[in-house]
């Protein structure tokens, strides 16, 4: 068991405050503050005072705690009670006015309507701490893999746990590093006797990761441990969390199945059998556009959002994401870059979609609520309204992305080959040149010929040649793992020759483990994915354009039959039960917001089975899936009316 001290209160004098301290400080107030509206909404209803019972009151409170969420269990029991009470009483009162005084506020059936939605609603907020949970143990646990490789790569050559971890926590990202510069801030005031202490108590946190507290106790018990046999420990730490990766990626594919099923018959087979049945019952039971709107762009969306999202906060932690925040050129959130200059995205979008509307705006005066081509016109204009705006924001952050993954993937092939020249004791400079000219075909070789370049021009030393603040060699190349094992190598470097190949081969082997890694998981992942890339960009908006066909030729034809029996004295037989009250034009609009939403859902899922939690990612599926999704579904209507239209006239001849 840890030693953990009571938890004490330290103030020191503004002068005597080091600059580490001070922005620790201001990370905890600002960290300590309310900051979503669900927080500051929790904060306000507390004052209820409502409180769960016992058992829900101790996982909420554990939920709250592990996602850094500020608030109280009582918060939200409270803020669910108040959710609850501004919905119903409002409902009932107008429906009791409506079936009482026949004001026409909202019909019982309306109300119900309202009710029934509400309560998913009041469910997703007194369950948030829990999912906030979910997700942060995603957004957190990619980063273990970084934090274990990181802290073993140190630990090698300097066998000190607390420099490592304070290395680790300078050279990651996430709420992982606040989280460690909290650790080594408990130790510093006292709450802890040790970084090791600190670490252990950390891992109880992480109970349900084994393998990561399994990594962590072998990196506490290599400390005690002779150089061969602590680099030894060191190398299968990396290798028991890359396992446990592998097992647990392994486990969701196997799980994905049957979801995958179930969101392929809520996004495909029903919402397609009830649209092919949809003129039949609309002539039966009189139903207009406004309940399938409602069913098909308001329900059924919901459903598929909650079942998705379920899903994918069992999706199992595997790999940081590349960070591209230092890349030189990146442009800033909402921006893409013209020339020398940084424009915003949504301008461009907004004008798309204008155009397209006002087309379509055009081509409905001249056709009518029974044309075709005026409703496709206009939400193809809402598709590639989104499509523009999202490629604009991504083309530039994707094509950084995909570079940096190609260098960070060649970056272990160039350390081994510098590694294995330096190891036959050829001088550092001369290795460099050696291994340039063996990996000439690798886009990594122009890192270290940069750096050459450096050393031979401008007589720098080799941690200047790659870190110089205006040379250096990593500045050029935005990835923070190059430059955290870089920064790791030439410590080693100072130790000398012999100690620095050591260092390059045996990263080598941890990068060329993690890629494998990741190769096997994305093999693992390749199945689920491609069924629903498959559903996203083809089969969901060809039944889409297929469906639209068919329900306009039967709408065609009752019509026609219609006006043909109404002419006969015993024939009007279809007036008796009800006309049909929907337009090709308005089925056409409600189909078409329904494929819209559901490429972005299905984007959404897509991008989350394969990535996590990625917007980068997510915002380029989409505008991919909107453009070929769309123009699939056009060609497919459009091939699909040319061959049936003319049953349309047989069927009333």
């Amino acid at each position: 068991m840890p030693l953990k001290r009571d938890k004490v209160n330290i103030t020191f004098p503004e002068e005597y405050q080091s600059r580490e301290y001070k922005i620790f400080k201001e990370e905890e107030l600002i960290s300590s503050l309310p900051r979503t509206i669900y927080e500051k909404s929790c904060r306000a209803a507390a004052r209820l005072n409502i409180r769960p019972d016992s058992k829900s009151e101790k996982k909420l409170a554990e939920a709250i705690e592990f996602s850094h969420l500020k608030a109280a269990p009582a918060g939200v029991a409270s803020l669910t009670i108040l959710a609850a009470l501004l919905v119903t009483v409002p409902t009932i009162v107008l429906i009791a006015m409506n079936l009482f005084f026949a004001v026409p506020f909202l019909t019982f059936g309306n109300g119900m309507i309202v009710l029934v939605l509400a309560l998913p609603f009041l469910y997703y907020i007194y369950t948030y701490p829990m999912h906030l949970k979910k997700r942060y143990e995603m957004s957190v646990g990619s980063e273990i893999v970084t934090m274990v490789l990181y802290t073993a790569m140190f630990m090698r050559n300097t066998p000190n746990l607390e420099r490592s971890i304070s290395f680790t926590a300078e050279n990651i990202t996430g709420p992982l590093a606040y989280e460690l510069r909290k650790l080594m801030w408990d130790v510093e005031v006292g709450n802890y006797f040790s970084i090791e202490d600190a670490l252990v108590d950390y891992t109880k946190k992480w109970s349900q990761n084994r393998n990561f507290v399994q990594a962590i106790e072998m990196i506490i018990s290599s400390l005690k441990q002779p150089d061969e046999r602590r680099e030894q420990m060191l190398s299968e730490v990396v290798n028991v969390i890359l396992e446990g990766n592998r097992e647990q990626a392994k486990h969701f594919t196997q799980s994905l199945k049957t979801p995958v099923m179930v969101v392929h018959a809520m996004g495909i087979i029903l919402p397609v059998l009830g649209l092919v049945m949809f003129p039949l019952i609309a002539v039966f039971l009189g139903i207009g556009a406004f309940a399938l709107f409602f069913v098909y762009d308001i329900l059924l969306p919901i459903v598929l959002v909650f079942l998705i999202v379920n899903i994918l906060e069992s999706r199992p932690s595997t790999f940081s994401r590349i960070d591209i925040t230092d890349a030189p050129g990146a442009p800033p959130k909402g921006k893409f870059k013209a020339g020398k200059t940084f424009l915003p995205a949504w301008p461009f979008g907004l004008l798309t979609a204008l155009i397209s509307l006002l087309l379509g705006y055009f081509a409905f005066t001249m056709e009518g609520p029974q044309g075709v081509l005026s409703p496709l016109v206009m939400m193809g204009g809402i598709a590639l309204g989104f499509a523009v705006n999202y490629l604009l924001l991504t083309f530039q952050l994707t094509g950084l992305r995909d570079k940096t993954r190609e260098i960070e993937s060649e970056f272990a092939e160039a350390l081994f080959q510098i590694g294995s020249q330096i190891r036959t004791g050829t001088p550092l400079e001369l290795s460099l040149e050696y291994s340039i000219r063996r990996t000439k075909n690798l886009k990594i070789k122009d890192l270290f010929l940069r750096a050459l370049s450096n050393i031979k021009s401008m007589g720098m030393t080799f941690r200047q040649a790659f870190f110089d603040k205006a040379y250096g060699a990593v500045l050029f190349y935005p990835s923070k793992l190059v430059k955290s094992v870089m920064k790791t190598v030439i410590e080693s470097a100072d130790r000398g020759a012999k100690t620095a190949s050591l260092t390059m081969i045996s990263v080598s082997q941890y990068l060329k483990g993690i890629h494998a890694t990741q190769e096997q998981i994305n093999d693992e992942l390749s199945d689920p994915v491609s069924s629903m890339k498959f559903q996203l960009f083809f089969l969901s908006p060809m039944i889409s354009g297929v469906v639209i066909t068919l329900t306009v030729i039967i709408i065609g034809i009752l019509n026609q039959l219609t006006s043909k029996t109404s002419a006969l004295p015993l024939g009007s037989f279809i007036p008796l039960l009800g006309e049909i009250k929907i337009t090709p034009f308005e089925f056409i609009i409600v189909v078409g917001i329904y494929l819209v939403e559901n490429i972005f859902i299905l984007s959404f899922f897509v991008n989350g089975i394969e990535n996590g939690p990625d917007t980068v990612g997510r915002q380029n599926t989409t505008a991919y899936a909107l453009i070929i999704g769309y123009a699939v579904f056009v060609i497919t209507l459009f091939l699909t009316l040319s061959i049936f239209s003319p049953l349309t006239l047989l069927a009333v001849t």
